[in-house]
């Protein structure tokens, strides 16, 4: 009971939480990753998600010459109502952008997200994804990941705590 200060949290697992390979399409989404929690259904978290005061779930891309967000999104996640969201972990919900790009330091300035540097070097983003409305997280997608790109995605178990 010390992870968040003593006060108990509700940890959900799921089927997608190891690294994950990413390879072999170019198209926005063409990757496709449905998230299987263990023991509930989507709609019984949406409940859980509304009764806790706070809910989050880490994710996290790593990638090698593939971009999130580049000139269109390649990559996006799915909220738990079927709606594509355009933020990573870490950033404001509709920002497409990602944890570094709400603070200026992604390893290319005009762009919002590490990975949208596209370059021959392995670069990460992540961060805890905590809009409770919109968790937990659906589905995965990715493209930008044909000849050469690739990339890895890890998502963490959704953990729920206090009341609202």
């Amino acid at each position: 009971m010390t992870d968040k200060s003593g006060v108990g949290v509700t940890v959900i697992s799921h089927d997608s939480e190891s690294r994950t390979h990413v390879k072999g399409c170019e198209d926005p989404g063409c990757y496709s990753r449905d998230i299987h929690y263990t023991g509930a259904s989507v709609s019984q978290l949406a409940s859980l998600t509304r009764v806790s005061s706070q809910c989050e779930q880490v994710i996290k891309y790593e990638c090698y010459r593939s971009g999130l967000w580049l000139f269109i999104p390649t990559g996006w996640w799915v909220s738990r109502d079927s709606a594509k969201m355009t933020h990573w972990g870490g950033a404001s919900p509709g920002s497409g952008k990602c944890a570094c790009g709400m603070t200026n330091s992604c390893a290319d300035s005009s762009y919002g997200c590490n990975c949208d540097k596209n370059d021959n070097v392995w670069r990460e983003d992540s961060g805890l994804l905590t809009d409770k409305t919109k968790l937990p997280v659906k589905q995965l997608r990715f493209g930008d990941v044909g000849g050469g790109e690739e990339g890895y995605h890890t998502l963490g178990k959704l953990k729920c705590f206090g009341i609202a």
